[in-house]
């Protein structure tokens, strides 16, 4: 049986964190892309999922803090090497792949 220090169990559930975020920042993006076609329902879950994400997010910076992070680093940390490259690249995917779409249409 493999039993985990504290500090490995913390890195295993930033970990999982980080999945969700990731999904929830994807969502987000695909949301804002395609905002038209479902109107004001998917905008709605957009919004939700950006609460639960802050909430998530305020989730990481404790458990990085436990960690003993420094607080400016974490910052970055979250900001610069997650949220943003994330979101960017997501909105960037999918105004891609509805240019392709309409495109085709066309």
């Amino acid at each position: 049986m493999i039993v985990l220090t504290l500090e490995q169990n913390a890195i295993v559930y930033l970990m999982f964190l980080n999945g969700i975020l990731f999904l929830g920042l994807r969502f987000i993006a695909f949301a804002i892309v395609n905002h038209e076609s479902k109107g004001s329902k998917r905008i709605g879950y957009a919004l939700l999922t950006t609460v639960l994400l802050i909430t998530l997010i305020q989730q990481e910076y404790q458990v990085m803090t436990q960690l003993r992070f420094h607080d400016g680093d974490i910052r970055k940390i979250l900001l610069f090497g997650c949220v943003a490259p994330i979101f960017l690249s997501s909105i960037a995917y999918y105004r891609i792949k509805r240019f392709k779409i309409e495109s085709k249409s066309n």
